[in-house]
């Protein structure tokens, strides 16, 4: 098994201030992220993040972009746990196709970390509906906007939930994030990927596992198979895709923060 990659570079150069408004994965005009203190604390929302033992989170901090094209864009941040002088690497790589964001990660942690991704966060007046099922979370509003959460490869075993909290969000006091979490890091490197939705349709998110096939081995690249036919091959220092070669601000803006 791979070892996790470690880096001594010091954390005043490589981590930055985390700021939820500049640091999460995606945005949204139909969404805002968790930003009370109290709630960006817990690192929730459009974000994966490896988790100490009582729960605190890792910081994405500064991020290093490694390729932004067509349709897809990728950077990595160091990762720190408290009490740990370690740094890992967590590589992220999304892709947009239609209305959905697959999120491809490749990560470095140490045995027994717990690792924890969550989509966009959902809030209103009243309190959003909260369903789940093996693989999948989703949050939905009164108003019918709805957040899931869709495990597509490397989650066997995980746990999917909605995490709520109060007075935490721009849009209403009461908000809903859908996420998952796997039982426990086997050490070294490994690859997750999911599938991030945000509609006002209605969603099927059990239905959405079976949307995109993953193939994915080792250090290699991640193939992408959707049910249309179009194929992209995502890898961490660079992606090929059918599409356009130019990348769109669009994209970039959505994918990495």
């Amino acid at each position: 098994m791979p070892t996790a990659s470690v880096y001594s570079t010091p954390a005043r150069r490589i981590d930055g201030e985390e700021d939820p408004h500049y640091a999460r994965f995606a945005y949204s005009t139909a969404t805002a992220p968790e930003s009370a203190p109290h709630a960006a604390a817990r690192g929730i929302d459009n974000h994966l993040a490896l988790l100490a033992p009582d729960g605190t989170p890792s910081r994405r901090g500064r991020l290093h972009r490694t390729h932004c094209a067509g349709r897809a864009a990728g950077s990595w941040y160091a990762a720190r746990l408290p009490g740990d002088d370690r740094v890992f690497r967590i590589g992220t790589t999304s892709v947009l196709h239609g209305p959905w964001e697959i999120r491809g990660h490749r990560i470095d942690a140490p045995p027994g970390a717990t690792v924890h991704e969550g989509g966009h966060a959902v809030a209103r007046t009243l309190r959003p509906d909260a369903t789940s099922g093996p693989g999948w979370a989703m949050a939905r509003t009164a108003e019918g906007l709805s957040s899931a959460m869709v495990a597509l490869h490397g989650w066997d075993g995980s746990t999917a939930q909605v995490a709520r909290d109060v007075e935490s969000h721009a849009y209403g006091p009461h908000s809903a994030t859908p996420g998952l979490r796997p039982e426990g890091h086997p050490g070294g490197r490994s690859v997750l990927v999911s599938l991030v939705a945000l509609s006002r349709d209605t969603l099927h998110p059990e239905a959405l596992r079976h949307a995109v096939s993953v193939r994915a081995a080792g250090d290699g690249p991640v193939t992408l198979a959707f049910l249309d036919g179009t194929t992209v091959e995502v890898g961490m220092e660079s992606t090929s895709t059918a599409g356009p070669r130019s990348c769109r601000s669009g994209a970039e803006s959505t994918m990495e923060g």
